[in-house]
């Protein structure tokens, strides 16, 4: 007869079980009741012997809430980690929690990562068990990418924020799933002779008792019979000393211990034996544990999984279904934003704007609240974020993409570029959506903050609301999308269905970068789109359709340095990363962002020094660069320079001798590209196809290589932007330089600004103590007293003479006739102050 065979059925796996309550082993058959068979040796009060104590609750299939779904709900992880397990079965695949993250203040967990037990890479794993190698029965990792993440809101409950379905590889057979609500609050503990009628009823009872009571358990010992068939199972505390393996020392075999530190060696044991064909008993148990016990809360939700069944487990029906089922009825899921994070962050964010105010009356906040009188959309600028768009904000990048990290708080940044070609901040805002009515009231308030009037051209990201939010609050500016975020929009849209798309990219990408005129554009376009078999896409057909915002060879006369604005700020982005989250306080955020705006404006300062006390080497003996070197910053000049070093390279064709002279432009050593370049030697303006100081501000090489020809021996006042010059933040303008705003704008537009300097440096010199600032105040309001009173009298003045000069036009006198028939002379017109007066 043949011994009994014993199966070691320890593997990595059952670590990660074991934790959820759950084990990764059991025999083939179903689970038809989870019933505890009263048929013990020496029974207990009858009060402790429940018939039923568990009841099936609903079939999986007849309810679609419980597919997984991005902003899915859930009222603790437990309850979150409960369904992915149950999903999981059904659908047929194993669930291990892949990575978690504590919040910095409290050291709770806000965030977990759920994902199939194929994610990521291993080897398979082979265990020497004397001369014989067996395979160990791990699974192999195929890297599979499905997974299920949750994130803790402000008000404590889960939200689903990152969800992958797809896996790339065959699932297995779909589990029975099963949601269990124990019936009665009764409490029934194991002894020795409990009886159950299957061996799933057993470990279904032990599991539910280990996770009450406060332990894990896992499977530690089967044993079969002669015919194969389970006839022993036995179960023990997660933290039974095991070991790990067989060691061979030369010519003998000896079983090496390695522990565990993390297990302790607790004997806790539950063993089940098979008595009859369907009953199964208790044949050993141990109920003491060398280690404290944690017992689980009475509505914690369990979750068994064993072979080709899942149960969940509750103490009611209400627990259940509850605990799974929150919020999955709203039709409009939501990523997480802000203002979950709960009211008091956000209350003691609106105590340090104020005190922020307080210190400095230059600051400027704006909140908005939605119908329920949250917080909705915040916007603030310090006093230098709003000098420096007085000086710099002609051209302005909003930039949105931290937005999309879904992990980070959703802050906006409005920026730009000064005059060292650095990179400046003119404003934040947290938004909490990306509707058009939150865009223009951001925009409408951060231009009231600016008060100098918009910018010249807004650079944003393709997005529809924000679109049509600039279109009304910023009529005049000149709106351009994103080059990049549009190749970026494309590679997403149809990389799906086009997966070798890397050629159509770079093909694209050159006609885009390399076509400078709008006729060469299209062409190279058209060429692209049907070569690569594209011709009838709706993407690229609409993104055709506004190429006049985006394109190069449209938005070239629209001024955007794009060549010289930084993409992003090293030590803004750092912060970003590392506090606009929910492990931070919004209060050390923003404080956390403030300090690393106020570094930039310090490397500014360095710039500033430099520019000043360190003149450039000049590589010519022109007196147009000995110009450049000493009104251009050291950043600037040096493109400049590099332009005008290059111009000798090119050569000149006269076309024409007119009033306008007119060339064409070509690289000596053979240029495809042919630029015109049109002179006027009267007024001393170029004009270049190749549009570069209408986008940049410097002039190119081209028109430079004609003001050599044309003998022009220093540069004309329009060719100097007052803010690419060493002087650009001087409040008064200087005479030798033009400010693009007001030289693109009419005079009333150019007075404005520079009312608005006075006062600007006004309040930047009284705001550094209170009598200073009553002094202003006094002041200011004594000039718009003034202002107000002799606008009154030059308005009356013009009416009087206006009048006047009426009453001296000599009248018209027309025929009527009275009521007798009388013929009577009447004025044909009347005076203006007899009309205003009722004088008949």
């Amino acid at each position: 007869m043949m011994e009994p065979q014993v199966v070691d059925l320890e593997d990595d796996s059952i670590n990660f079980w074991a934790s959820l309550g759950v084990s990764p082993h059991a025999d083939q058959m179903p689970l038809h009741n989870v019933q505890i068979v009263d048929h013990q040796a020496q029974p207990p009060p009858a009060a402790a012997q429940p018939q039923s104590i568990c009841k099936d609750l609903f079939p999986i299939e007849s309810d679609p809430c419980l597919e997984p779904r991005l902003g899915m709900e859930f009222e603790s992880s437990e309850a979150a980690k409960t369904f992915y397990i149950a999903y999981a079965g059904r659908v047929g695949f194993s669930v291990r929690i892949a990575r978690s993250r504590k919040s910095k203040c409290s050291e709770s967990i806000i965030m977990l990562r759920f994902v199939c037990s194929r994610e990521g890479f291993s080897k398979e794993k082979r265990v020497v068990a004397g001369k014989k190698t067996r395979k160990r029965a791990a699974s192999i990792r195929e890297g599979c990418n499905a997974m299920l993440e949750v994130l803790r809101r402000g008000d404590n409950k889960w939200v689903v924020t990152k969800l992958v379905k797809e896996h790339n590889h065959e699932v297995g057979l779909p589990s029975r799933v099963h949601y269990i609500a124990i019936e009665t609050d009764a409490v029934v503990n194991p002894y020795i002779g409990m009886e159950f009628e299957s061996v799933k009823s057993a470990k279904t009872f032990y599991y539910s008792y280990a996770s009450r009571v406060g332990f894990e358990a896992r499977v530690r010992q089967s044993r079969k019979s002669q015919d194969e068939s389970l006839k022993m199972l036995k179960l023990v505390c997660s933290r039974h000393r095991h070991h790990s393996g067989r060691e061979n020392n030369g010519e003998d075999t000896e079983r090496v211990h390695v522990l565990d530190p993390s297990r302790d060696g607790c004997d806790a044991l539950f063993e089940i034996i098979r008595k009859d064909k369907d009953v199964w008993m208790v044949s050993k148990l141990i109920l003491e544990h060398t280690h404290e016990l944690n017992p689980a809360p009475a509505s914690r939700v369990r979750c068994v999984r064993s072979q080709g069944e899942v149960l969940v487990i509750a103490k009611n029906f209400a627990d259940t279904r509850n605990l799974l089922l929150n919020g999955q009825d709203s039709q409009h899921p939501r990523e997480m934003r802000y203002n979950d994070l709960g009211p008091e962050d956000a209350d003691s964010l609106f105590e340090y704007l104020k005190n922020a105010q307080v210190e400095d009356p230059a600051f400027f906040y704006a909140v908005q609240c939605d119908k329920n009188g949250r917080t909705a959309n915040i916007v603030w600028a310090d006093a230098k974020a709003r000098m420096a768009y007085y000086h710099f904000g002609d051209a302005v990048r909003f930039e949105t993409t931290y937005r999309k990290n879904k992990e980070n708080i959703p802050i906006v940044i409005f920026s730009g570029v000064n005059h060292h070609a650095q990179f400046v901040v003119f404003g934040c805002a947290l938004l909490v959506d990306e509707s058009e009515a939150s865009f223009a009231w951001l925009f409408e308030k951060w231009l009231e903050a600016m008060r100098v009037g918009p910018p010249v051209s807004l650079l944003t990201e393709l997005n529809r609301g924000m679109a049509a939010a600039i279109a009304k609050v910023l009529p005049d500016t000149h709106h351009i999308f994103c080059e990049k975020h549009i190749l970026d929009t494309i590679k997403e849209e149809l990389h799906d269905m086009f997966p070798e798309l890397e050629p159509f990219i770079t093909d694209l990408r050159k006609c885009i970068d390399g076509c400078r005129i709008e006729e060469s554009f299209e062409s190279g376009w058209n060429s692209v789109i049907i070569k690569h078999g594209f011709r009838n896409n709706e993407l690229l057909q609409s993104l055709y359709d506004i190429r006049q915002q985006w394109v190069p060879a449209y938005t070239k006369k629209s001024f955007y340095p794009r060549n010289l604005l930084p993409q992003t700020c090293e030590n803004i982005d750092k912060v970003i990363e590392k506090y606009f989250s929910s492990k931070t306080q919004l209060r050390m955020a923003v404080w956390q962002l403030g300090q690393a705006i106020s570094s930039s404006f310090e490397t500014e300062a360095q710039a500033d020094y430099l520019t000043m006390f360190q003149m450039p080497a000049l590589r010519t003996a022109s007196p147009v660069e000995k110009q450049g070197s000493s009104i251009f910053t050291s950043r600037i000049f040096g493109i400049f320079q590099e332009q005008f070093v290059e111009s000798f390279g090119y050569h000149a064709e006269r076309l024409e001798d007119e009033t306008v002279h007119k060339y064409h432009v070509t690289v000596y050593e053979g240029d495809d590209e042919t630029h015109t370049v049109s002179f006027n030697p009267d007024q001393s303006t170029v004009n270049c196809s190749c549009c570069l100081f209408e986008s940049c501000g410097i002039l190119c090489r081209h028109a430079l290589r004609i003001f050599i020809i044309e003998g022009v021996r220093a540069l004309p006042k329009a060719y100097v932007l007052k803010r690419w010059t060493k002087h650009a933040k001087n409040i008064i303008t200087l005479d030798n330089y033009i400010d693009l705003r007001g030289y693109r704008e009419d005079p009333s537009t150019a007075r404005f600004n520079d009312l608005c300097c006075d006062a600007v440096k006004c309040a930047k010199e009284a705001s550094k103590s209170s009598e200073l600032y009553k002094i202003a105040k006094e002041a200011l309001h004594k000039a718009l007293d003034e202002v107000v009173l002799s606008s009154n009298n030059i308005r009356e003045q013009q009416n009087l003479q206006s009048c006047t000069t009426s009453l001296k036009k000599p009248r018209k006198f027309v025929k009527a006739k009275d009521s007798s028939g009388k013929s009577l002379k009447r004025s044909a017109s009347k005076s203006p102050l007899m009309e205003g007066d009722g004088i008949r």
